[in-house]
C-alpha cells in the first residue's frame, strides 16, 4: 500500500474485537513540516490487504506527530492520541490532541486538545488500569525550565468513568529519577496483577532504562539500565501470551553506532519480565532486496501486539519512506521459522 503522502514515521498499532488491526502514523512533507497529518488504516480480520490510508487529523500550520491508538473495550470506543504543535517549532510546544471512533475507525470526532500543557508528548501503548482508569505513559519534552531540567517520563491515569476525550480527568504523575529518559513503554508482567515494568527511550543513547511498579503505577523504582542499548530512538514492548515479553528495538548505542543509519532493527524476547533476553533476532537489516549497505537506511520506531492466535504483529518506520508490517511468531524469534511479510 502507498502511503497518502512523502514521509511516513512512528506508527502505532491496535486490535480492535472482531479482529480487525488498525494503525496509524504520520505522514507529510517531512517530519515537523506544515500540514504534517496522522493517517490511519485497516486490515479487516480474515483479509490480507490492508485498506487505503485516509487522513483523519491535519491542520493547516500544525505538524501532527506521534499517534497512539487506544480501544477501549468499556466503552466500545477507538480512541486514536497524538502530538500537535506549529510546524517546525519542535517538541517544546506540543500538545496531546484526541479524536475518537465508535464504528471501528470508518468515521471519527473532531480532534480536541487533551493535555493542553505544552511538551506533552505520545509514542506507547496505553493499558487499563486494575481499579477501573486507564495508564496513559507519555513523556514532558517542554525542557530545561522543567524541574527535571531535561525530557522525563510521565504516567497519566484517567478518572474511572472512562471519558478519555476532551475534557476528562487525568491525573499526571512523573516517574522519579527519569530527566533524560523518554517515551516509556508499560507492561503489565501478569494479568490482573498490580506488577508493572516500564522501559524508556535514553536521550543520552547509551542504554534502554527500566523501572518496576508493584502497585498499579501509582509509584515506581529510579530507572536502571536494562542490558540493552539505545541510540536514542523509540521502542516498544508487549507482554506475549506465553508469559514472556517481546521489545523491539534498535540494536546498538551511540558507542556502537554504525554510518548507515538506524540499523539493525531487533525483536528480543525475555522470558524473566524483562531481568534477561536470552532470544533476539534482527527483523531488518538492509533495505529488501538487498544483501549489504547502498547507503543509509531506517527501521525504526516499533510497535507491536499479539493477537489471540499466537501471531505477533509488528509495524515500523521503513526508510521514511513507508511503513513495513510483519507477522512473526515466538517460535520465529527463537528457531527462524518462516514468516509471512507484507509492506503496507
Amino acid at each position: 500500500m502507498i502511503p497518502p503522502y512523502k514521509s511516513n514515521h512512528a506508527s502505532t498499532i491496535e486490535i480492535l474485537p472482531d479482529g480487525t488491526l488498525a494503525a496509524a502514523w504520520f505522514s507529510g512533507v517531512k517530519e515537523e513540516a506544515d500540514n504534517c497529518a496522522i493517517v490511519f488504516a485497516t486490515l479487516p480480520a480474515g483479509t490480507t490487504n490492508w485498506t487505503t490510508a485516509t487522513t483523519v487529523s491535519q491542520r493547516e500550520g500544525y505538524s501532527n506527530q506521534n499517534p497512539v491508538l487506544f480501544y477501549d473495550n468499556i466503552t466500545s470506543t477507538l480512541h486514536l492520541f497524538h502530538s500537535q504543535a506549529p510546524f517546525k517549532s519542535g517538541e517544546s510546544e506540543a500538545w496531546i490532541w484526541v479524536l475518537s471512533s465508535t464504528d471501528g475507525g470508518s468515521t471519527w470526532s473532531k480532534p480536541a486538545p487533551l493535555f493542553s500543557a505544552p511538551g506533552a508528548f505520545p509514542r506507547n501503548r496505553i493499558i487499563p488500569g486494575l481499579d477501573g482508569t486507564v495508564l496513559f505513559p507519555y513523556y514532558n519534552a517542554s525542557g530545561k525550565d522543567t524541574p527535571f531540567k531535561a525530557n522525563y517520563a510521565i504516567i497519566a491515569r484517567s478518572g474511572k468513568d472512562h471519558k478519555l476525550s476532551e475534557g476528562s480527568d487525568w491525573a499526571s504523575t512523573p516517574i522519579p529519577g527519569s530527566a533524560n529518559l523518554a517515551q516509556p513503554t508499560v507492561v503489565r508482567l501478569v494479568p490482573a496483577k498490580s506488577t508493572l515494568k516500564a522501559w524508556f527511550r535514553d536521550r543520552r543513547a547509551e542504554h534502554i532504562y527500566t523501572a518496576d511498579s508493584s502497585d498499579d503505577g501509582r509509584t515506581w523504582s529510579k530507572p536502571v539500565p536494562s542490558g540493552l542499548p539505545n541510540p536514542n530512538v523509540g521502542i516498544e514492548a508487549f507482554p506475549l501470551l506465553s508469559g514472556h515479553v517481546a521489545m523491539v528495538f534498535n540494536n546498538y548505542s551511540k558507542a556502537t553506532a554504525g554510518k548507515h543509519g538506524r540499523t539493525p532493527l531487533t525483536i528480543a524476547m525475555s522470558e524473566d519480565s524483562g531481568a534477561t533476553w536470552k532470544y533476539q533476532r534482527n527483523l531488518q537489516v538492509w533495505d529488501d532486496g538487498q544483501t549489504g549497505p547502498t547507503g543509509k537506511v531506517e527501521y525504526s520506531y516499533p510497535t507491536l501486539l499479539q493477537s489471540h492466535d499466537g501471531v505477533i504483529h509488528v509495524m515500523y518506520t521503513y526508510d521514511r519512506a513507508t511503513i513495513k508490517y510483519i507477522q512473526i511468531s515466538e517460535e520465529w524469534i527463537k528457531t527462524g521459522a518462516v514468516s509471512l511479510v507484507q509492506q503496507l
